[in-house]
C-alpha cells in the first residue's frame, strides 16, 4: 500500500491530492499516469487512465481512502471538541493498566526499635484499574462506477469525490465520539459518582459568586487529599491540568476574565482549559441505542433524567479524568465485480474509560442530599459459612454521591465486604442476630440495614 507524504496535501485542490498519490506511487503507476495540472483536460486524461486499467485503479483509490481522505477530512470537516482528553494510539494490545501509589506513611526514628524492624517488609499501597477495548464500530458507504468517473469531469471534481465518500464516515465517527463522551459523563453525574459541589442559581448578575464557588474547589484540588477522586485515593491537580466543562446556558452567562483569573491565567491561556458542549442531557438516545446495542452495562436515560442532566452548568476534571485511546481507525475498500461497486468501510476501535483516581467536581444549583439509604433483602437467614449478596438503593437530590460504606454489628460472627457480600462465620450460634448497614459515605447519618439471622 503507497504511503503518502502528507505535506504534499497543501490544499483541497484536486491536482494537490492526484500529484500527492502519485509522488508516492508504484512505478507502474507513475509511468502511466501523468503529473496534474491545473486544467480540465489534464485532470480528464488521468482520469482515462485510471479508469482504463484496473491495477491502476485500485492503487489509486486505495492511497486516497486511506491516506489522503482521513487527513483532508480531518483538518476540513467535524471533529470531537473533546479530543483534547484522547490519549493517543494503542500500538500493543487491547488493555490499559491504570496504577496509582498512595502515600505511603511516616514512622517514628528509633533506632532501638529498628533493631526488630529493620527487615520487615512493608509493601506501597498500590491500587490498580484497568481499562479494555470496549468500542468497535464501523461505517459504510458504497461507490459506484459513475461516482469514480464523474471525478475527472473537473477541475475540483477529487477533492468533491473526497467529500462525497468520505465525509459521512468521518464526521458520523467524530460526532459518535463526542456523544459517547458525553455519555460517560451523563452517567457519572446521574449515578452520583461525581463530587458536588452547591453553587448559586446561574445569572449573570451572581456570576462573581459562582466564579468564587469555583476557585475555591480548584485552589483546593491543587492540594494532595482523598477528596475529589471515586476511590478516595490521595492526589492533587495543578491548575495547568484542570479543565472546565461548560454548558451553553452557562456559557453565555460567564465572564471569561473573571474565570480565567480564578485559575490564575490571562483570557487567551485559560481559554484552552474551558471546554464546551451544548448541554450535558442533550443526549440523542435513539443513535446511542443503535451504538450501544446488546451491551449489558449501557444505561438508556430516561426523560427526567435528561431534564436534571440539563441543569447541570459544568464540571471541573482533571486532563487525566478521561481515559480515551484509539486502537484503530483504518479505512478498507472491497470491489464487488458482480455488482461493479465498490463499498468503503471506515473501522474505529476504541477505548473508553473514566479514571478512579482522578480528581473532579460537579457544580449544581442545589444542595446535594442523600435522601434515603435501603438494603435488600432486609432480613436473611443463613447458616455457618453462609453467604449472601445484598444490594442498596441510595436516593438523592441534586446529584449527591452514592458510595457506600458496608458495615458488620458483630464482625467476629459475619464478614461484610465492600460490595455487600455477607459471611458468616464458623463461630456464629444459631439464633443470633447480626445487623449489616449500608452507610453513606457522603453523609454518616444516612443507611440502610439488613438483618442476618444464623440458623
Amino acid at each position: 500500500m503507497p504511503t503518502i507524504d502528507y505535506r504534499d496535501v497543501k490544499t483541497n485542490s484536486s491536482v494537490d491530492v492526484l500529484n500527492a498519490i502519485r509522488n508516492s506511487a508504484s512505478q507502474n503507476y507513475k509511468d502511466h499516469v501523468p503529473l496534474a495540472t491545473p486544467d480540465a483536460n489534464t485532470i480528464r486524461s488521468i482520469g482515462n487512465v485510471i479508469m482504463d486499467f484496473p491495477e491502476i485503479q485500485n492503487e489509486f483509490l486505495s492511497a486516497l481512502i486511506n491516506r489522503i481522505a482521513d487527513v483532508k477530512v480531518t483538518n476540513k470537516y467535524y471533529t470531537n471538541p473533546m479530543n483534547v482528553f484522547k490519549k493517543g494510539k494503542l500500538n500493543f494490545g487491547e488493555v490499559i493498566e491504570d496504577i496509582f501509589i498512595d502515600l505511603a506513611h511516616a514512622k517514628n526514628y528509633s533506632p532501638e526499635r529498628a533493631e526488630t524492624t529493620v527487615f520487615q517488609r512493608e509493601f506501597p499501597d498500590v491500587k490498580s484499574a484497568f481499562y479494555v477495548l470496549n468500542y468497535q464500530k464501523y461505517y459504510k458507504q458504497t461507490v459506484q462506477p459513475y461516482d469514480l468517473e464523474n471525478a475527472f469531469l473537473n477541475i475540483n471534481g477529487v477533492s468533491s469525490f473526497i467529500e462525497k465518500i468520505v465525509t459521512t464516515m468521518f464526521t458520523s465517527m467524530e460526532q459518535d465520539e463526542f456523544l459517547t463522551f458525553k455519555y460517560m459523563l451523563a452517567y457519572r453525574i446521574i449515578n452520583g459518582l461525581m463530587r458536588p459541589f452547591e453553587i448559586p442559581a446561574v445569572t449573570k448578575e451572581n456570576m462573581n459568586d459562582i466564579v468564587e464557588a469555583i476557585q475555591t474547589v480548584s485552589d483546593d484540588m491543587t492540594f494532595m487529599k482523598p477528596d475529589y477522586n471515586l476511590v478516595g485515593v490521595n492526589n492533587f491537580t495543578l491548575k495547568d491540568d484542570q479543565y472546565l466543562i461548560v454548558s451553553a446556558k452557562f456559557n453565555a452567562k460567564r465572564n471569561v476574565e473573571v474565570l480565567a483569573s480564578a485559575f490564575n491565567m490571562d483570557k487567551v491561556e485559560f481559554l484552552g482549559h474551558i471546554k464546551l458542549i451544548d448541554s450535558f442531557g442533550s443526549l440523542d438516545i435513539k443513535r446511542l441505542n443503535e451504538l450501544f446495542k446488546g451491551d449489558e452495562n449501557y444505561h438508556e436515560f430516561s426523560q427526567s433524567e435528561m431534564e436534571a442532566l440539563d441543569s447541570v452548568p459544568c464540571v471541573l476534571v482533571d486532563k487525566e479524568f478521561f481515559q480515551i485511546y484509539d486502537k484503530l481507525t483504518e479505512m478498507r475498500a472491497i470491489e464487488n465485480p458482480e455488482g461493479l461497486y465498490r463499498n468503503m468501510t471506515l473501522h474505529a476501535w476504541r477505548i473508553y474509560a473514566i479514571s478512579p483516581f482522578a480528581n473532579n467536581a460537579l457544580f449544581v444549583s442545589g444542595t446535594p442530599t442523600i435522601t434515603r439509604v435501603t438494603v435488600s433483602p432486609a432480613t436473611a437467614t443463613l447458616s455457618k459459612g453462609g453467604k449472601i449478596q445484598l444490594s442498596a438503593n441510595v436516593e438523592s437530590t441534586n446529584f449527591a454521591p452514592s458510595g457506600l460504606r458496608w458495615i458488620s454489628s458483630k464482625s467476629e460472627k459475619a464478614t461484610v465486604t465492600s460490595t455487600g457480600i455477607v459471611t458468616v462465620s464458623a463461630d456464629a450460634v444459631a439464633g443470633d442476630e447480626i445487623q449489616i448497614m449500608a452507610v453513606s459515605v457522603y453523609d454518616n447519618k444516612k443507611f440502610g440495614t439488613a438483618t442476618i439471622t444464623v440458623a
